[in-house]
């Protein structure tokens, strides 16, 4: 069949496609998701080419190289951007904090979101949140992960404070080691609460007997405390 009608490229239905080189794998993926959620990418294709140039990412000898960014990381990256449904998505907390860790360094905000939204799912642990909350600035993480392991009865392991780094496991450490749990008896109901002078007013009236006072700080009863105004206090310069 022949038409004398020129041939045009449909505007929503004919794909434009970009290659990456990344570590000794190509990706040729679509081009569109990259320009719609990366200010990043957006800003790199939008950059003008000498015509005397042969135009980086269009085909398999001229790739768009990404250095410092793993093979494996990437693929994840390319699983949330392009398969939005599971089974194709990334699992575990392994693979989508690879996707957070570049969505944030390339600014793709939907997925960074959904990145962080899948790894709450996941029930990443207290040192973790923290880890990543310095590393990927992931707000409302620290505060409540830092009270975590100040309520715990267990002592903050080598390794834990090796991850965290040494100024924010001494100030968890001073957090934990200064908590005074006392002990009151009030109308003949023990109750327990934290040391006033470190947590502010505590919950018992100020003519209650004290019965005992413990300054242990792996005293089971701290997994009742709030240590979140300690926390603020000793934390002040971070962003809680």
């Amino acid at each position: 069949m022949t038409t004398n009608e020129e041939i045009s490229r449909h505007s929503n239905f004919y794909t434009s496609t970009v290659t990456f080189l990344v570590e000794n794998s190509l990706f040729r993926v679509p081009r569109e998701p990259f320009e719609r959620e990366s200010e990043v990418f957006c800003d790199m294709f939008s950059l003008p080419q000498g015509d005397s140039v042969a135009v980086e990412g269009t085909n398999d000898e001229n790739p768009i190289r990404i250095d410092g960014t793993s093979k494996n990381d990437f693929e994840q990256l390319m699983k949330a951007l392009l398969y939005r449904l599971a089974p194709n998505l990334p699992h575990g907390i392994e693979q989508w904090t690879s996707v957070l860790k570049l969505s944030t360094a390339w600014n793709f905000e939907r997925l960074r979101q959904a990145a962080i939204d899948a790894l709450m799912e996941s029930r990443i642990g207290a040192v973790d949140r923290v880890v990543l909350s310095q590393r990927y600035y992931v707000k409302n993480w620290l505060l409540p992960a830092l009270n975590e392991l100040a309520k715990r009865a267990e002592p903050i392991t080598l390794e834990e404070g090796r991850r965290m780094g040494i100024v924010i496991a001494l100030k968890l450490a001073s957090v934990r080691e200064r908590v005074t749990v006392t002990t009151v008896r009030v109308a003949g109901i023990v109750q327990t609460y934290s040391n006033p002078a470190i947590f502010g007013t505590p919950n018992q009236p100020n003519n209650s007997s004290h019965d005992v006072a413990v300054g242990s700080c792996r005293d089971p009863r701290m997994q009742n405390c709030d240590f979140s105004s300690q926390i603020r206090s000793t934390f002040s310069g971070y962003d809680l």
